[in-house]
């Protein structure tokens, strides 16, 4: 896999640039874009732009993979307004019901930075204090967690064909390189998953199972697979592609309901120039995706709302006698996690990850070298949000962010159907520890934005009714030739990881703006794409 390297441009910022298809964004989907009009196309002009830097090492790599050096530099890298910023140093100034603790700074903050840790709340609100983004080359695929579940049952989105939608994730789990461990498993995994759907299995919910992950084995070393894994070798199969870091989308340029293209800012020299493109695709993720449909001025009624963030839920427990991984035979490469999946009769979705067969670097400071820590587990369960149309993120025609944009505002809220669920997860996590150990305090909601899964936000639909922002091919409702992708597009409830379903919906509909770019080329009797690429 080569190195990232920014495509250098021409310092005239006047001269004219045109390209096929510009990518704002360069997270999962974006690359999975990028990937797909690279395979069926590679001799299309593909321009992908990234807001943040470009991150050492090999492009897209997880940080899972790096050094403990690598891992931290590259985190500093990628925290936007905090870039360079340690965060210890970005908890003094955060809003009430955020756990400053070791736990959250490991597992929330490093390579993110806060939407807003000080919302201004409106009675009733509850707002997502948590919420956080990544700028940098490989976005959030950087640093996400690997969990590749399936969508389940009313997860799934209901009008898109189901054959269609499980072609889709199968294309997306060969580019995610996702793994799923069989059931039964073996030695310790298996011992907890057996203990887990005694307690929570019923005749009305999918059976407890393993966690499919988005890891290998690589010589005896375990590798996650980054934003690097969907693009491959992209840069040496599709001469057509460039990736540009460091570089902001103002704007779309919308001319007689058609995009043509970007106003585009190199945030190293502050310059502006317009890129003209023949379509353009918005994968800049669940908050920032709806931001630049803003501040374009492509509004669609919809647009921003229908924010669903599935709640999580989390606590450490230490594993009683039975689960004893030293009277247990383990494999170490044996790192499969339990997974209640999400079922309709039981609108969550709840984990087990014991320490002795973590795949993750977790840190336990002093008490690292305690024997006794080989116990430990994590139990993570996450719940389906009751999705309303009024829990949005707007965005200011006045104020602006870091990054100059609009400023954000974020409105949520719990419907009583909410405060019912959370009490069931509570309920199952309060059983499952019962059955595996003994936790040292009960499960606690986590501040929301936690899950950094922000959904609904440019949902797609089946018809343009004013309650979607796009249809089920990730076109925009009445702007020809923009697309969009991301978690932002999901227009179910969930309470699984949505990566997999954001890779499949993205392949799918760039699968379709392949056929479209591969189209015009054949019925255009002048220069085809493959001709204007070697023409320069």
């Amino acid at each position: 896999m080569s190195t990232d390297h920014p495509t250098r441009r021409d310092e005239n910022s006047d001269r004219d640039e045109h390209v096929d298809v510009l990518i704002v964004g360069s997270g999962p989907a974006g690359a999975t874009y990028a990937r797909t009009l690279g395979d069926l196309v590679p001799h299309a002009r593909v321009l992908m732009v990234e807001v943040g830097p470009v991150v050492p090492g090999v492009r897209g790599d997880h940080t899972q993979n790096m050094t403990d050096e690598e891992r931290t530099a590259a985190q500093l890298l990628t925290q936007g307004p905090d870039a360079g910023r340690h965060r210890a140093a970005a908890l003094a100034d955060i809003a009430p019901g955020i756990d400053p603790s070791l736990e959250f700074r490991q597992t929330i903050l490093p390579g993110l930075f806060f939407v807003d840790p000080r919302p201004a709340l409106e009675p009733g609100e509850v707002g997502l204090p948590a919420a956080s983004m990544a700028s940098g080359v490989g976005g959030m695929g950087i640093h996400w967690g690997t969990s590749s579940p399936r969508p389940q049952q009313s997860e799934r989105i209901p009008f898109i064909p189901g054959d269609e939608l499980d072609a889709a994730l199968d294309h997306a789990e060969q580019l995610l390189g996702t793994t799923t461990h069989p059931v039964p498993g073996e030695g310790l995994p298996e011992a907890v998953r057996s203990a887990v759907a005694d307690v929570l299995d019923g005749p009305d919910t999918l059976p407890t199972r393993f966690m499919p992950t988005s890891t290998r084995w690589v010589d005896g070393s375990l590798r996650f697979a980054g934003t690097g894994a969907i693009l491959g070798e992209l840069e040496a199969t599709a001469p057509g592609f460039a990736l540009r870091a460091e570089t902001l989308a103002t704007r779309i340029l919308v001319e007689e309901g058609v995009a043509v293209g970007a106003v585009l800012r190199d945030r190293r020299s502050g310059a502006e120039y317009t890129v003209r493109a023949d379509h353009v695709v918005v994968c800049a993720d669940g908050l920032r995706t709806p931001q630049l449909l803003w501040a374009s001025g492509i509004r669609p009624a919809a647009l921003g709302h229908h924010l669903n963030e599935h709640f999580q839920m989390a606590s450490f427990l230490m594993l009683g006698d039975e689960f004893d991984p030293d009277r247990i035979d383990t494999d170490p490469q044996n790192v499969a996690s339990v997974l209640v999946p999400f079922s309709d009769a039981r609108p969550f979705q709840l984990g087990v990850i014991t320490l002795a067969n973590s795949a993750y670097k977790i840190a336990l400071g002093d008490g690292a070298d305690d024997p006794s820590m080989r116990r430990l587990a994590v139990i993570a369960c996450y719940g389906a949000k009751d999705v309303r149309f009024g829990d949005a993120v707007e965005f200011s025609d006045t104020e602006t962010d870091f990054y100059g944009m609009p400023r954000m505002r974020i409105r949520y809220t719990r419907t009583e159907a909410d405060l019912a669920l959370i009490e069931r997860m509570r309920a199952a996590s309060r059983a499952v520890i019962d059955r595996l150990g003994q936790a040292p305090e009960e499960p606690e909601l986590a501040a929301g934005g936690s899950s950094l899964h922000y959904q609904g936000t440019v949902r797609m639909g089946p018809v343009d009714d004013g309650t979607s922002v796009c249809d089920s091919l990730l076109r925009v409702w009445g702007v020809d030739r923009l697309q969009v992708g991301g978690n932002g597009v999901i227009p179910t409830s969930t309470a699984s990881n949505p990566t997999l379903t954001t890779v499949a919906l993205a392949w799918r509909a760039a699968t379709a703006l392949a056929a479209e770019l591969a189209g015009r080329d054949a019925a255009t009797s002048g220069t085809t794409a493959t001709e204007r690429v070697v023409a320069g």
